[in-house]
């Protein structure tokens, strides 16, 4: 089954430090590929970037090559939809014409073969009360205002040694599996949505709804191991990028949803 003709394609957690190294130009590839395809929506589920001040010049600059290449999605008649993660910040100043960008909250989709997909960026679905603070404080106008006016790379450097700093810490933090899919349950239950898709916890998840009824909850992979989430022909696929395939882009087998254990 091809990638490039599906009703939703769903990516996440790219996390990009460079506008020309290997994981942008594979992105890149992606964007080409969706262009040139058949896909109704293409979603960016947050923490594309590393760290983006979308209102900044300088990054306006550094990342004009993926915006041209939304541009060219969003041209061949593909709606994008942009939910800011928690490493991105008005994203809605950059000049991208045609992408969709959902700065809080959860957005809600309906698929032309009529499934209703609700989305979010999973630390707004489940996160401790400090850092929904936190999150609240380093998203305000006074904060992202102050930051419009400093050094573009300076801030660049310095969220970058952050971000790696934060992830050698990964390989210590326990992932609370059943919190977070209580909390991801609950949203689902109390939104629209027949499915519910989210990112940032970089776990794949793929469940059952908790009431029983027809959908279900899945999330995106980071891209430390690049994949894109698909949905076509009424099931969720998992596509992972196969640098030894001819054709790159290799489907999984449809999603087993089955509760993973937790640590």
């Amino acid at each position: 089954m091809s990638l490039w003709t599906a009703s939703l394609l769903v990516v996440s957690d790219i996390h990009l430090n460079h506008a020309d190294d290997d994981r942008s130009q594979l992105f890149l590839q992606l964007l080409e590929g969706a262009s040139l395809g058949e896909v109704e929506y293409l979603v960016l589920m947050g923490d594309i970037f590393d760290f983006c001040l979308g209102s900044h010049p300088y990054f306006q600059r550094k990342f004009s090559a993926i915006g041209r290449a939304l541009e060219k999605v969003v041209a061949s008649g593909t709606q994008v939809i942009y939910l800011e993660g928690n490493h991105e910040f008005k994203l809605a100043s950059l000049p991208w014409k045609g992408v969709q960008v959902i700065s809080e909250g959860t957005h809600t989709i309906r698929l032309k073969s009529g499934e209703t997909i609700q989305m979010a960026h999973g630390d707004l679905i489940y996160s401790h009360k400090m850092y929904r603070a936190f999150r609240r404080l380093v998203k305000s106008p006074l904060v992202t205002g102050v930051a419009r006016w400093l050094p573009g790379a300076w801030m660049d450097n310095l969220a970058t040694k952050g971000s790696e700093v934060s992830r050698s810490q990964d390989q210590y933090r326990q992932i609370e599996h059943d919190k977070i899919l209580g909390a991801v349950d609950a949203w689902l239950e109390t939104g629209p949505g027949s499915f519910g898709i989210f990112g940032h916890f970089h776990v794949p998840y793929a469940e059952p709804r908790r009431d029983g009824k027809a959908g279900g909850v899945f999330s995106v992979e980071s891209w430390d191991r690049p994949n894109v989430l698909a949905f076509k022909a009424g099931a969720f696929y998992r596509y992972y990028f196969d640098p030894q395939s001819a054709q790159a882009w290799q489907p999984a087998e449809p999603l087993v949803r089955k509760l993973l254990p937790g640590p």
